[in-house]
């Protein structure tokens, strides 16, 4: 697994510019089928285009009706779109200064926007409220060349930036309903309004933007304008956040399986396994693209299979898409984009890998399935709440699973540095009973006073830290760590460790279905490498007692999930 793996917060698009305007997202998909090039008789695409269309959008000009209509027609697309860097872009000094506008009053606008949510709330309109005050607050500040105009422009602002916050009361509603004409500003979020209120006897943001911008040096001379180098620190933190870990895969498949596929060609992982269309790199060759074209096919069986669901249910019934070597970087072995709802598997690292992308789709698409297919927003089940298309059954139990794949008893590793650092709380001495009886192991001593005193989560490593203190007095060995007691799992833990991407939810929970779908394989005694492996080596996957928890957690989720017949409703996930 790569850092780039995955998920809707890992996978990035470049920016791209359009005629020197911030580039307009778009993911629509073309429905054009597409007829296999000569001389291919794998590697050619089929079903639906599937790639980004920004030049959908970029063909229109923004904020006309044709722009309106286009977002109007798909939430996801409107999402993606309306935000405060695809409408704005990044203030660019240069721009402003041969514009006449002072150095102080340029970082003043900065401020202002740096405020600005990125995206509105989700819904249809709060995004034309968000458009609108985008437009009116760029029109306000055209002109603020100087001090004087900023402020001027600024008092204004204010003004209706309140009216807009009192809009959402109804008895000053009832007072002034000219009121609701102002409630777009509010589409702006939180932060942009609370600097036009001065909440507590605190500094207001107003008065702390006005020093920063017209008081203090870093208004002056456009050096704010400078490109800040990256500190040391923050290079280090980043490195060592970076994932080492490589998923250990087979040279050669390894498949144990008496499921035939039924497939044999590209167009087979449509009609079959209800995918919306099959897309394959310029360098993927034929010998390449048959060699993933057949893998897929037998993966797809094998899961199906092992999942007790219909073949079609694979592809959602024509929602997801998948992609050999096309699209992102070949630096991760694949990835799952949620805006396009495509799997994509490299070239040549993709296999072992399809598992964990394939429970990505799953998580995201019965987040939108929850939700009606309305939602503009592109999240996982496991980060957010599910939305009422999803029987309480059903959630319950997913709850319940995230339960189990991040709470428990693990153990959390402290370090003992040579220093030892000082204790500020002080402990009774029923407290240090524990060391002794547990004969100076300070890691079983920790565990057996949990459930016993109620110790806040950060009193942990400082009672290990009293017991070293007591050990030292005692002219007794030192450790050089010991383990505190935590409500997480191992697994959970073991995520911490390793970085932030290793613990977002929908990787915890990626990781461990494919864990769950490689130990149900081996307990029918079948196998498929290309499918999912490396998963019973240990982290980062759940291991021992847990993973046996959390498989039965999965297990009945999804015999729940079965039994409400959502996963077997073509018609529902038509949003028909």
């Amino acid at each position: 697994m790569s850092e780039h793996e995955y998920s809707l917060f890992d996978f990035s698009f470049e920016d791209q510019q359009n005629g020197g305007q911030p580039a307009l997202a778009g993911w629509f998909n073309q429905e054009a089928p597409i007829v296999a090039p000569a001389g291919r008789s794998y590697a050619y695409d089929v079903g639906e285009e599937l790639r980004g269309a920004r030049k959908h959008l970029a063909a229109l000009t923004k904020f006309t009706p044709e722009w309106y209509d286009m977002l109007k027609s798909d939430h996801k697309q409107a999402f993606e779109e309306i935000s405060k860097d695809n409408l704005v872009g990044k203030i660019i000094a240069d721009q402003l200064r041969e514009r006449g506008f002072s150095s102080e009053a340029a970082y003043a606008i900065k401020l202002v926007w740096h405020r600005v949510a990125q995206r509105p709330e989700d819904s249809h309109q709060k995004r034309e409220d968000y458009v609108q005050a985008i437009n009116a607050l760029q029109e306000i500040f055209a002109k603020t060349i100087s001090e004087d105009l900023f402020r001027e422009a600024f008092e204004k602002l204010k003004v209706v930036v309140r009216k807009g916050y009192y809009s959402g009361y109804q008895l000053q509603l009832e007072k002034d309903k000219d009121l609701i004409n102002y409630r777009y500003w509010v589409s702006l979020g939180d932060r942009f309004v609370n600097l036009f209120f001065n909440w507590s006897k605190k500094k207001s943001g107003s008065t702390e933007l006005f020093e920063k911008a017209f008081k203090l040096e870093e208004g002056k001379d456009w050096t704010w304008a400078d490109p800040k180098s990256r500190s040391s620190a923050a290079a280090v933190k980043r490195e060592s956040n970076k994932a080492r870990w490589e998923r250990m895969v087979p040279e050669e498949v390894i498949r144990l399986s008496q499921q035939p596929s039924g497939v044999s060609k590209p167009d087979d992982l449509l009609e079959h396994y209800g995918y919306r269309g099959a897309q394959f790199g310029n360098y993927v060759n034929d010998h390449s693209g048959r060699y993933h074209v057949l893998c897929s096919g037998n993966a797809h069986a094998d899961l199906a299979d092992i999942l007790s669901i219909p073949r079609q249910v694979i592809g959602f019934h024509g929602r997801l898409g998948i992609a050999y070597g096309a699209r992102g970087s070949g630096a991760a072995s694949a990835h799952f984009e949620p805006f396009s709802n495509v799997i994509n598997l490299t070239k040549h690292r993709g296999g072992g890998a399809l598992c964990h992308e394939w429970a990505h789709a799953l998580d995201f698409n019965l987040y939108s399935l929850s939700h009606g297919f309305t939602n503009g927003k592109q999240a996982a089940l496991s980060d957010d709440s599910a939305g009422m298309e999803l029987p309480y059954v059903v959630r319950s139990a997913f709850e319940e699973l995230m339960k189990t794949i991040i709470e428990g008893n693990g153990k959390r590793r402290v370090d003992v540095p040579e220093v030892l650092p000082d204790v500020k709380g002080r402990y009774r001495s029923s407290i240090y009973q524990y060391l002794s009886r547990n004969d100076g192991d300070i890691s079983r001593a920790l565990a057996a006073i949990k459930g016993n005193y109620r110790i806040k989560p950060k009193q942990w490593d400082e009672i290990g830290f009293a017991f070293c203190h007591r050990l030292k007095e005692e002219g007794k060995e030192i450790p050089t760590s010991f383990y505190v007691p935590t409500d997480n799992s191992q697994y959970y833990l073991d995520a911490v460790s390793r970085g932030a991407y290793w613990y977002r939810k929908h990787e915890l929970f990626a990781r461990a279905f494919e864990s769950w779908i490689e130990d149900e394989l081996a307990e029918r005694g079948m196998t498929n490498s290309y499918l999912v492996s490396g998963t019973q080596y240990g982290g980062p996957y759940p291991t021992g007692k847990e993973r046996e928890t959390i498989n039965a957690a999965f297990r009945i989720w999804w015999t729940r999930l079965l039994k409400s017949g959502i996963l077997q409703d073509e018609q529902l996930w038509e949003g028909k």
